[in-house]
This record gives C-alpha cells, sequence and structure tokens, in this order.
C-alpha cells in the first residue's frame, strides 16, 4: 500500500477528479482550516454552496468535502479561515509482488500444534527474533497495542484472533471489519501472527483501521492516538513536492496528524517506499536524461521527524532491490524476489515483498519494548532500538540507518 507511483512518473499523485472536470462531475477536495478546529461557520457556508461534507477530523482541523460546484475551490481559497484546499488523493496497493502460498488447512504436518510454516519459510521473523528466543524474554501483551492503518484486517482469520481487539473502518460506507485486499492482513501477522504463521511480538495486541482516500487516513491516524494505541504502523503514503500545491496541502496535514500523535505519545513508524530512490538527496538526476522530476521530492510521512522512517532489507542482510534509502531510521526485512517474506492474508498465507512487510518488524519491536518497559519514554524507546540494530555502520549507514532492528538485543538490554 505504499508509494504506487507508474514508472516513476510522480505527476498527478493519484488525484481524484482533475482541473477539466465538468461542472456536473463532482470532485472531492481536502479542506485544511487555518487553526486546527473544524468552525462551523465555513462548514455552513460550504453546505449553502452545495458541497457535501463526507468526513471531518476535528482534532487536526481537516475536513474531506465533495463538490460540483465549479467555483467552489476558488471560493474557498478566498476565504482567510481555510489554510489550504487541493483534490483529495486515494492511495492504492501494488498488487504484483503478492503470491498466495497455502490455503488454511494446506500442506499441514502430521503434527498440527507448532507453527510449521514459521519453521519452514519466515526467515524474516527469525531474523529479528533471533529465531524466536526472544519470546522467551517478552512476546507481548493484550495491555500494549499496535495499530495498522492500512487497507483493513481478515478479522476471521485464526492466526490473529487471538491478538486482533478491535477493527475500525474509516472509509465511508464500510463495516468496521471490512478490509480491501490482502496488504493490511499481511501486516496484521508480521505483527502478532500466533498460529502456523508468528509475527514479532505473537502475543502482542493488535488493532485494524481501515483507510483508502488521504481525509481517511489522517482520521485513523488521530482516532488511534485517541484511542491509547502504543505505536502505528504506516505501511501507505506517498510523495509530495513543496512546489505543487496538492503535495503541500499532504504534507501539511501529515504533519498536523503525527504533531497530534506525538502529543499523546504514539510512536508511527512509516514504510519508507518501493521506488529505490535516495530520499536523503531530494533530488534525482540520471546523465542525458537530466532531472526526474520538479523539485525536492519528500516522502509525505517519514520526512516528517517523529515517525520512524524503515527501508528494507534482504535474507542476506543487504539492501532490497526496490527499497527507499538515504532518511532511513532503522530497516526491516521485506524480502525481494528470491526470498520474500510469509505471513497471513484472506483465507491463508501469502508471500509479499516491499518496504511494507519492513516496516511492521520495528512497529512490533517497538511493542515488545513497551511490554518489557512499560514506564520507558519514547524517546528511551527508540534510542534502544537504534542502539541495538544491527550493521548501521559505514556505507550502509545510508541504506540502513542505524541498523536492521533486532528486537532479541533490544529486550537483553
Amino acid at each position: 500500500m505504499k508509494k504506487w507511483l507508474a514508472g516513476l512518473s510522480l505527476a498527478g499523485l493519484l488525484a481524484f477528479g482533475g482541473s477539466g472536470a465538468l461542472a456536473e462531475e463532482k470532485t472531492d477536495y481536502i479542506i485544511t482550516f487555518s487553526s486546527q478546529t473544524i468552525p462551523q461557520s465555513l462548514i455552513t457556508d460550504m453546505k449553502g454552496l452545495g458541497a457535501e461534507i463526507i468526513q471531518e477530523v476535528p482534532q487536526i482541523g481537516v475536513v474531506s468535502v465533495s463538490s460540483s460546484n465549479p467555483r467552489f475551490k476558488d471560493w474557498a481559497e478566498s476565504q482567510s479561515g481555510i489554510a489550504a484546499v487541493s483534490e483529495d488523493v486515494e492511495i492504492r496497493s501494488p498488487e504484483t509482488e503478492f503470491q498466495f502460498a497455502y490455503r488454511l488447512d494446506e500442506g499441514l504436518r502430521v503434527d498440527t500444534s507448532g507453527a510449521d510454516l514459521y519453521e519452514q519459510y519466515q526467515w524474516d521473523i527469525k531474523r529479528v527474533t533471533k529465531d524466536g528466543n526472544s519470546w522467551e524474554i517478552q512476546a507481548g501483551n493484550h495491555d500494549v497495542v499496535v495499530a495498522i492503518i492500512d487497507s483493513g484486517v481478515d478479522t476471521t482469520h485464526p492466526d490473529l484472533q487471538r491478538n486482533l481487539l478491535y477493527a475500525k473502518s474509516f472509509v465511508p460506507g464500510t463495516a468496521d471489519d471490512s478490509f480491501r485486499g490482502d496488504h493490511g492482513t499481511h501486516v496484521a501477522g508480521t505483527i502478532a501472527a500466533n498460529g502456523r504463521v508468528m509475527g514479532v511480538g505473537p502475543e502482542l495486541g493488535i488493532a485494524s483501521y481501515r483507510v483508502s482516500g488521504w481525509t481517511s487516513i489522517l482520521a485513523g491516524i488521530t482516532a488511534a492516538a485517541d484511542d491509547g494505541v502504543d505505536v502505528a504502523n504506516l505501511s501507505l503514503g506517498t510523495y509530495s513536492f513543496m512546489n505543487d500545491e496538492q503535495q503541500r496541502t499532504l504534507h501539511l496535514t501529515a504533519s498536523r496528524a503525527v504533531r497530534y500523535a506525538q502529543s499523546k505519545d504514539m510512536f508511527i513508524v512509516g514504510a519508507n517506499g518501493n521506488n529505490a530512490i535516495d530520499l536523503g538527496k531530494k533530488m534525482n538526476t540520471v546523465p542525458g536524461e537530466g532531472a526526474q522530476w520538479s523539485g525536492p521530492l519528500h516522502d509525505t510521512f517519514s520526512d516528517i521527524p517523529w515517525v520512524i522512517s524503515v527501508s528494507s532489507s534482504t535474507i542476506t542482510d543487504e539492501l532490497a532491490f526496490y527499497s527507499n534509502y538515504g532518511n532511513v531510521d532503522l530497516a526491516g526485512p521485506g524480502g525481494d524476489r528470491e526470498n520474500p517474506t510469509l505471513s497471513t492474508v484472506e483465507g491463508g498465507y501469502g508471500s509479499m515483498i516491499g518496504t511494507s512487510m519492513a516496516a511492521p518488524k520495528v512497529a512490533a519491536a517497538i511493542g515488545l519494548v513497551k511490554a518489557q518497559n512499560p514506564d520507558m519514554k519514547p524517546a528511551q524507546i527508540r534510542a534502544l532500538l537504534q542502539q541495538t540494530a544491527d550493521g548501521g555502520t559505514g556505507t550502509s549507514r545510508q541504506h540502513f540507518g542505524h541498523g536492521i532492528v533486532n528486537v532479541y538485543n533490544a529486550l537483553q538490554r
């Protein structure tokens, strides 16, 4: 669900509607108010112009609206109480690197009591937990909750039911326990599966926050913070240019949501993206072709200081071929085509690769350290994971930040 940019063309960023929309066609807008509240007088004015209020994020002063009025955007931009207005965007997930591996009851050994698929295939979980030895120190508990802000989770999966505490949907018109695709379910299993496959924290509490459009992502983050969640995993996002109106709005609203989470001491872990871009350079020039995009490039979430940005490593502890790098705090195993990562999916188990699969290892590690040390402050937890990570020196620092997360090392301290 992370940064799907076909052919690395960054124009448009999946915007709904467009400047050529006909008057009778509705366009969805993100409205960011000047104050981090929602002034009801402006809501009334928007309704008077025929706009429909789709979703509100009152914690940070953002709403999404739908309007067929061709002059709505001009009106909104003229209002002193509105800081920014742009067309809404949808974040969608690439499914090209997914392979269904087993049905729930397929390939079982005679002894069905063990985690057979973990033993055979989950090299990535073993790498982070030192072959499961970290579970003898701390496997998690339900006092610590990790939010999966994603495409929703299959709440009926037997490997997740023990730890899945609740599900909420911020996609208008969908049920709380709904999900779309397998991305969120795979992420959930990476964090806290306990069955044929195992997560990094097989006894951690997890919660599903289904999102899709940009405003729903903001709503999911702020709601998770209000719910007292300890850490939120964001294996999603997009890029933004500060010289683009729409993308400045994305960055502004993301920053507000992150600051709100920080005020509630909720960690945010962000996947760094799958386009093999050096995010530390902000610009990319190809000999003979020149600049590949028209301005400094930012990862909309993981560039924000409170967010822990995560790149992806392989079974040989190298940077994955697709992984972004250059602005990295920690890395996690996200796999490659030869050795992908196996986890839960609807109706069974499947393999995926990506920084989306790397980030939840870090999110789970935070949860386990919190479970082991309930009074430890966020800055202390972050420092501990940085100090106990593997391989964050020399040239690999650009790829892995402080290193590949190692929860066994962290729990030994």
